[in-house]
């Protein structure tokens, strides 16, 4: 068994609002996915950010097996935002970015397991709790939806270029290591993410949402995003639309959390990049984060790494509720939900 690190030799290059994408290794299990993007900003102040302006420039994440097999799905509008708030919950104190003049440096880090940390406290890019089995898949893409260049990361600012980069953390087993692995239960990230328009405010967690069921849900996450049109530099994170929150076991006829969104959002990091308007590096108003949210699910199940355990519930089974408590046309919640599915082997 060796654990690898692997600079892929392809990138992908900016488009603007189209698909482009990348081959993963397919000799190994991918345990981690390192993605830099290096962008290249034109426009007044070409320094300077809007609220979470860089991570603006990725629309969606999708990593694709063959046949149309979904190992990762995070679809919306600038999810970038919601994938850079979950590596700060999971790996804090990191910086995320660095600045030189026009050129913007930044990274997202895609960690399939959940264990980030090994016994000793150490960053554990190998964990194998959860992760891509790359070596049975004959093709398997990452794909970059790109976002518009003029009305992501700032009203002001145009993205000239920008070139992603991907380091592939996997782990290599002979056949027999990977027939024993299977053997003591192995299992493989499947998430998946929708937008919800609540059409009017909502009270006592009656905005209801059918988390998928048929595997284990880890996580559910959620970012409220505002109807300001992109030229007007948005849309933006919107802290007052969800006021509470919950995940409900329907046959059980009990919720397994019931909070207020604003408890979260107390808990939040600070965005790296909330800045005002063509002013760098000065820190906005807030003290918090708001407009995202994440529900933990591990902790309310009997295995500490997989979550609640779908696989005997039926659609409806398992809701997300939510209370609207302020709504303005076309404004959404954009809901990842992070599951794992035990692998039964290639083609199953």
């Amino acid at each position: 068994m060796l654990n690898i690190t692997q600079k892929l030799v392809e990138t992908l290059t900016y488009s603007e609002g189209v698909d482009v994408q990348a081959d993963l290794p397919l000799d190994g299990l991918i345990t981690r996915i390192d993605v830099e993007l290096y962008l290249t900003l034109s426009g007044s102040g070409a320094a300077a950010l809007s609220v979470a302006g860089l991570w603006r420039a990725i629309q969606s994440l999708k990593i694709e097996g063959g046949g149309g097999k979904s190992y990762f799905g995070m679809a919306g509008t600038q999810m970038g935002i919601l994938l850079h708030h979950l590596n700060q919950l999971e790996f804090p104190g990191k910086t995320w970015r660095d600045i030189v003049a026009t050129s913007q440096y930044f990274q997202w880090r895609l960690h399939f397991g959940s264990r980030p940390r090994d016994v000793f406290g150490r960053d554990d890019p190998f964990d194998l709790t959860c992760a891509i089995p790359a070596r049975d898949e004959t093709n398997l893409k990452f794909i970059w939806t790109c976002a518009a260049s003029d009305d992501s990361v700032d009203d002001t600012l145009t993205i000239s270029s920008g070139t992603m980069r991907l380091t592939v953390h996997k782990v290599v087993m002979s056949d027999a290591e990977w027939a024993a692995t299977k053997a003591r239960g192995f299992f493989v990230p499947v998430s998946s993410s929708e937008s919800y328009d609540p059409g009017a405010t909502k009270s006592d967690l009656q905005a209801e949402r059918d988390i998928p069921t048929g595997n284990f849900v880890r996580r559910v996450a959620i970012m409220a995003l505002d109807a300001t049109a992109g030229s007007s530099n948005g849309p933006l994170l919107k802290d007052d639309q969800m006021t509470e929150v919950g995940i409900k076991h329907v046959p059980e006829n009990r919720w397994i959390i019931q909070t207020r969104a604003k408890a979260i959002e107390l808990q939040n990091p600070l965005l790296d990049g909330m800045q005002v308007v063509d002013t760098p590096n000065t820190m906005s108003p807030h003290n918090t984060t708001g407009g995202l949210y994440v529900l933990d699910l591990r902790p309310y199940a009997p295995h500490p790494d997989y979550g609640v355990d779908g696989r005997g519930l039926k659609t409806g089974d398992l809701k997300l509720g939510m209370t609207i408590g302020a709504y303005s046309a076309a404004e959404k919640e954009h809901i990842w939900y992070d599951q794992v599915q035990q692998y039964r082997g290639k083609g199953i």
